[in-house]
């Protein structure tokens, strides 16, 4: 396998572990503090890290996005 062809392949399976970190987080985060008992605290504290967590994709697909154009 030439260079180039394995740089890309390293750098979208960067992009897709961060993904997949990404997923993860979200996952724990709804097994840690399942919905149907969710106090006020809770709800607004889950509302700020998924919020967080999207941003965090946004950021990905924006990088994502520029590196294709490299």
């Amino acid at each position: 396998m030439d260079i180039e062809l394995q740089t890309k392949i390293l750098k979208l399976k960067g992009f897709l572990n961060e993904v997949n970190h990404i997923s993860y987080s979200y996952s724990q985060i709804g097994k840690t503090y399942p919905f149907d008992n969710l106090t006020n605290q809770n709800a607004n504290q889950i509302v700020i890290a998924y919020q967080d967590l999207l941003e965090q994709v946004k950021i990905l697909i924006l990088n994502y996005e520029k590196s294709k154009d490299k």
